[in-house]
């Protein structure tokens, strides 16, 4: 199903990104004198924050972090998952907005990005080029076209001088973050915004892209139900990502899935992914919805991003059996010390979040042993996964506690985990865990 995107030009130099954090700014200060004004002369007083979030600075915040795209899009993907955030609700609506709109640019900015990587005569390699996007990302956005020997392709484009302005990006929304109030003081925001600058740096490199593209097309060659799209390497550049267009429906909806095709989707995903962890060592780390697409007459999964892909050191993979390991022997303990051991979880915690997390790991474990079927919408473990207790674990075991190389794999495994309960669907999880650990036994 097409969505209809915005164009509007994307800003492209340091100086224009930095203008339009500068514009947002001075709105925001316009928004927040007038706001004052009004409530002086009402005899009423709200504080700076309340101000700061008012309906007009939402939209003021929402368009223009839409209209420039790059690190916001990114943070919001690091630091949201699903319904559960670790920021206040304002500021996860405007995250949720985010991740739901954006701009595209328009066709006269898109011409000058297609010329500088495939000459000024491409347009005579296609039989049709889109000019509207299908899809649109935080670093860039996707057009179908046809080549001269038939063959439909996806072509990622990227936002011009994106790469340059990220540095700057970061910055400008640290400042902004932090000023507005809408972020918690001990929220420590400053290492996902390393992160996600780290992130932004490698995703826009569509070489190292491709690279990981073909990597999991090989993988999955042997798979019936697996997909992933092939390179076109003749129309690929540092900046331009063309593979084969793959058919099926986008996972923003499941109206189109039967129960049971749910149920296939979500042990595809399951496998896969232990299979990333474990096999490959090798995870792509975005569960995006906007990354799949189902074909329901082939009954087959298509991973179309590997922008997000990282290599995981043996470390954290003997960190993840160990846990598995504990896990499938129903202790408790084991698991417990496992997480502190490696930096998971910390030492010491005040009693009240202690035991909330004991009580959802002993229920977690009950019902995996307990049950053939481990619901994944009906689990009462997520009734202690709310906003209030992820603000309070993250305050007492801020993100840099936590080994960086971990962070991304925790966001994988935390957006399988809300994918699957958006599919809501019951998996013999026990059986399929304990067959990855028969696989790791053989010699």
């Amino acid at each position: 199903m097409s969505k209809v995107i915005t164009s509007s030009r994307i800003p492209s130099s340091r100086f224009e990104r930095t203008a339009g954090f500068g514009g947002l700014a001075l709105k925001l200060g316009a928004n927040l004198a007038r706001s004052v004004i009004k409530d002086i002369g009402r005899g009423q007083a709200q504080s700076i924050r309340s101000m700061m979030l008012s309906s007009k600075n939402f939209e003021d915040i929402t368009n223009s972090l839409a209209h420039m795209r790059g690190a916001v899009m990114k943070l919001g993907q690091l630091m949201s998952m699903d319904d559960t955030d670790l920021l206040p609700p304002e500021f996860v609506a405007i995250l949720a907005r985010l991740r739901a709109s954006g701009y595209a640019m328009p066709p006269k900015q898109l011409r000058l990005v297609l010329n500088k990587n495939w000459g000024l005569d491409w347009r005579k390699k296609f039989s049709s080029f889109d000019v509207r996007p299908f899809a649109a990302a935080s670093i860039g956005q996707v057009h179908k076209g046809v080549l001269r020997d038939g063959r439909k392709v996806a072509i990622k484009v990227q936002f011009p001088h994106i790469k340059k302005s990220i540095k700057s990006d970061v910055n400008n929304l640290r400042l902004m973050a932090r000023a507005s109030g809408m972020v918690p003081k001990d929220l420590d925001i400053e290492h996902y915004l390393e992160i996600c600058q780290e992130q932004l740096i490698a995703e826009t490199d569509y070489l190292r892209e491709a690279k990981y593209l073909q990597t999991f097309a090989d993988l999955a060659q042997s798979e019936t139900c697996i997909a992933v799209p092939s390179v076109v390497a003749d129309f690929s550049t540092p900046e331009i990502l063309t593979m084969s267009f793959e058919e099926g429906y986008e996972f923003d909806t499941m109206d189109h899935f039967a129960s049971f095709e749910r149920e296939h989707i979500a042990y595809m995903l399951v496998t896969w992914t232990i299979r990333e962890i474990f096999e490959f060592q090798l995870v792509q780390t975005d569960t995006n919805f906007a990354n799949f697409r189902y074909d329901t007459e082939a009954r087959q999964l298509k991973l179309l991003d590997f922008g997000a892909t990282v290599v995981l050191p043996e470390s954290v993979v003997k960190t993840y059996e160990t846990l598995l390991h504990h896990v499938l022997n129903n202790d408790q303990d084991g698991v417990s010390a496992a997480l502190v051991k490696e930096k998971l979880m910390p030492e010491e915690l005040p009693d009240g979040i202690l035991n909330l997390l004991e009580t959802a790991l002993s229920t977690g474990l009950s019902e995996l042993h307990e049950s053939e079927l481990f619901s994944f919408s009906d689990s009462k473990v997520f009734e202690f996964v709310n906003v209030g207790t992820m603000q309070e674990f993250a305050r007492l075991a801020p993100p840099s506690f936590v080994p960086a190389e971990h962070l991304l794999v925790q966001r994988k495994l935390l957006g399988l985990i809300f994918l699957l309960r958006k599919l809501g669907v019951a998996l013999p999880l026990k059986q399929i865990l304990e067959h990855q650990m028969i696989s790791m036994m053989r010699p």
